[in-house]
């Protein structure tokens, strides 16, 4: 039988369903054997400190465009190994011949993210029905449970966390019978070195591999000028990378330092103080593990940007702004400002957004203001849409939009000395999803080396140049700071001293 590696995508509503588990089948891979042997099947953890112990993960297929309830299952063990799972850890399950079975070693150090274990290693696994095969085919399902009760022997299907197949299964009686979230795959292009998923193989030869997902593999594809920051990344889960680059862009003197992640596997948490307060000490104040922090968006005496986390906001963009250009005197405009959110499915977005009686509407371009001409109206909740982001952080103004470099400035009275070279930060995201926090060294002339900044429509290129389809304009300036593992990266501008701020980005392993 053709060989096939099968990655599948999250299922619509496999946050909402299955949360509580955190865990998923991500993919298989079937080696053709009739007995299953050096097939493998991985999953991806996605809840921070997660108990697998006692769970079941079980084969439904048995060959054809059939689909029945002939494969194996096995048990994990109640043991140490699945006690306490970091977020981002895969967790490859190969199924070896005895004689390998013999030889091989075991991968169960989870300090590096990647535990590779036989499933047919009676140290991890009970294998709940000796009369069935574990053979994964090429139309197949693959099904992981929470159900913990060991002495039933039960199946799992109460608690059914989430099941990945390949194949025509729509009109099939037993793939309506298997309970839980589940991910259908029926379509071409998976042969050999498929991609589709959140994680891929580059290199089709699966057996070099210490687990077939590839953490070292870039999660973007960015310019020759980037490079991966390997030493500030020790430790990190999969689905964050860091980059920096030095090399001169638009002539400009560059420092600058690029992170990369998939929310789907790393919490996007924006985070307000009443009391301002400096990255470092957000950093320090912050439970659970901090990969990344960056400064959020505008604030004089209090925060000018939307910050919201998980349904909660604590700010909001700026509602009207006064400005006496036009006929010689104070003009009152209420802009729609750029903002980025992520929905309920982690699905990343920019967009202009105003709120109205507590609802934030989304609008396809921006209220066209103008600080040379009157006002325009009130935006009216009948052109916009309601905006369904659970977590934002506001900036101003929208950089990219559509995959093209369309600055806003203008139309969101966004002022911010935008011609000149200065610090700058900004949020943008892939056409895949990926999210890019990019904060630009600048003003710092008076040591070396000497690095004045970018212009704002060089930093929209910069950003479209990264693979942004779309990007916004974080505060820069002082304002600009990025930490690493609460290690200081860019040099902030006041004096090399980090400004106190109503609000932060955090980029946290999920908890």
């Amino acid at each position: 039988m053709k060989r096939i590696l099968l990655l599948m995508c999250f299922a619509a509503g496999f946050y909402a369903n299955s949360k509580a588990q955190g865990i998923l089948v991500n993919r298989y891979y079937n080696s053709g054997a009739a007995n299953g042997i050096n097939d493998v099947v991985e999953l991806v953890v996605y809840t921070d400190h997660l108990d697998i112990r006692n769970y079941i993960i079980k084969d439904y297929g048995n060959g054809g465009t059939t689909l029945d309830d002939g494969g194996g299952k096995y048990r994990f063990n109640d043991i140490n190994l699945w006690k306490n799972l970091r977020s981002g850890t895969t967790i490859v399950l190969r199924k070896l011949s005895d004689a390998e079975l013999l030889t091989y070693t075991p991968d169960t150090d989870a300090t590096d993210f990647k535990i590779s274990v036989a499933i047919n290693d009676v140290n991890y696994f009970t294998n709940m029905d000796a009369a069935k095969i574990w053979n994964l085919t090429f139309h197949e399902a693959v099904s992981v449970r929470a159900d913990t009760d060991v002495a039933a022997a039960a199946n799992g299907g109460n608690k059914a966390v989430h099941t990945l197949a390949y194949g025509d299964f729509f009109n099939k009686s037993v793939w309506h019978t298997i309970p839980g979230t589940k991910s259908l795959f029926n379509g071409t292009g998976l042969l050999g070195n498929g991609t589709i998923g959140i994680a891929y193989l580059t290199n089709p030869n699966y057996q070099n591999y210490t687990t077939p997902f590839d953490t070292n593999a870039d999660l973007v594809s960015l310019p020759a000028y980037w490079n991966k920051e390997t030493a500030l990344m020790a430790n990190f889960p999969a689905g964050i990378q860091v980059y920096r680059t030095t090399t001169p862009y638009m002539a400009r003197q560059m420092n600058a330092y690029c992170v990369v992640f998939d929310p789907k596997l790393v919490e996007f948490k924006p985070t307000y103080s009443v009391s301002f307060k400096t990255p470092e000490a957000y950093v320090n104040a912050e439970s659970g593990t901090v990969l990344a922090c960056l400064n959020a968006g505008f604030f004089y005496t209090t925060a000018l940007s939307t910050i919201q986390y998980n349904g909660t906001t604590y700010a909001n963009n700026v509602a009207l702004l006064n400005r006496n250009i036009y006929n010689n005197q104070t003009n009152t405009y209420y802009p729609t400002r750029g903002t980025f959110g992520l929905s309920s499915m982690m699905k990343p977005d920019i967009t202009w957004t105003y709120r109205l009686s507590n609802v934030v509407y989304s609008y396809t371009t921006p209220s066209p203001n103008d600080v040379n001409a009157a006002p325009q109206p009130l935006p009216l909740a009948a052109n916009g849409t309601i905006w369904n982001a659970i977590s934002a952080v506001g900036g101003s103004p929208v950089l990219v939009k559509d995959g093209i470099v369309n600055v806003t400035a203008g139309e969101e009275l966004a002022d911010l000395d935008n011609t000149a070279q200065r610090a700058r930060s900004a949020i943008g995201y892939t056409a895949d999803g990926k999210v890019i926090l990019v904060a630009v060294e600048g003003g710092n002339t008076t040591v070396s080396p000497s690095v004045t900044g970018l212009s704002l429509n060089e930093l929209a290129n910069l950003m479209k140049d990264m693979g942004c389809v779309a990007a916004l304009n974080l505060d820069g300036g002082g304002s600009t700071t990025l930490r690493i593992n609460n290690q200081l990266t860019v040099r902030p501008s006041d004096g090399n001293v980090e400004r106190a701020m109503p609000g932060v980005i955090l980029i946290k392993s999920k908890n």
